[in-house]
């Protein structure tokens, strides 16, 4: 009499890979995936045109507490373009203050407008400033920019404001010094390629 013995189970199908096969695809797949995602995430957009003015000086004293400089901007495309851009500007201050007499006691504080473009203009404030190059003070003004259409040049006038603050009712003698420069930023809409082809930002007289 024989014995009966279970059959053997059927090799599996080749259509199916060793379950190590499908791990390693897996795995693969997995760091594909997140290339594609990390390459559409660094693909957001041109990178923004940066441009900056020459530098410049203005003086402020007790006698003299306001001063201002004037730019001209353009940005333009020699043959129009249907792109629309966002232009912002900022302006780097550099203040150093050289009193009359040594140990005076008031110290200097300075306030910046950078008028540009239609929005409202928020005021910035440098610290006190302490005498001479170690006691000199950075800061910066900003503007909320405008929008441009290329399809015409768009033109402004960037205005740099500066005010010793509260010189009449201080005793503040001497001089401040601040240099300044412009820097204007377009940016570009994030659904287009590139830049306009030929785009150009001028800043300051031509």
């Amino acid at each position: 009499m024989q014995t009966a013995h279970p059959a053997s189970p059927p090799p599996p199908s080749s259509s199916w890979p060793h379950p190590s096969r499908a791990r390693a695809w897996a795995a693969r797949l997995a760091l594909l995936l997140a290339s594609v995602a990390s390459v559409a995430t660094s693909m957001s957009g041109p990178s923004p045109v940066v441009v900056e003015s020459e530098p410049g000086t203005l003086q402020l004293s007790d006698a003299s507490p306001t001063a201002r400089a004037v730019l001209p901007v353009k940005v333009h495309v020699p043959r129009g373009s249907t792109q629309t851009v966002w232009v912002t500007m900022r302006a780097p201050l550099f203040a150093k203050w050289t009193p009359d007499e040594a140990g005076a006691q008031e110290q200097p504080v300075i306030e910046a407008r950078l008028v540009f473009g239609p929005r409202a203009v928020t005021l910035a404030t440098s610290a006190p400033m302490a005498a001479g190059e170690a006691g000199a003070v950075r800061f910066e003004a900003l503007s909320d920019g405008d929008v441009c259409r290329l399809e015409e040049p768009c033109e402004w006038e960037a205005a740099l404001e500066l005010t010793l603050q509260g010189a009449a009712e201080k005793d503040i003698r001497g001089t401040v010094d601040v240099e300044w420069r412009v820097v204007a930023e377009v940016s570009i809409d994030d659904t287009e390629d590139s830049a306009p082809d030929g785009l150009e930002v001028i800043l300051g007289p031509r």
